[in-house]
């Protein structure tokens, strides 16, 4: 199943949105704003821009299959 963040303004907001999402039988998990390592939109461009930079002038590294299936938990 799909999953939705929502970002509430207030507590006010906070509040009533858990209170719903109680009545209505939703799971949910609560989790404060500083403990997500979300990026803006413009730091994420900016992150992609350099590591394509990086790419271009060669700055890469090779994994192997079984470093690749470690990163990725496989």
């Amino acid at each position: 199943m799909d999953s939705i963040t929502i970002y509430p303004k207030n507590e006010q907001q906070k509040s009533l949105l858990k209170s719903l999402l109680e009545e209505m039988k939703v799971r949910f998990e609560v989790g404060r704003s500083e403990e997500l390592s979300l990026l803006s939109e413009s730091e994420f461009i900016a992150k992609i821009d350099k590591s394509i930079k990086q790419a271009e002038s060669g700055k890469t590294k090779k994994l192997t299959n079984d470093q690749q299936k470690q990163f990725l938990g496989l």
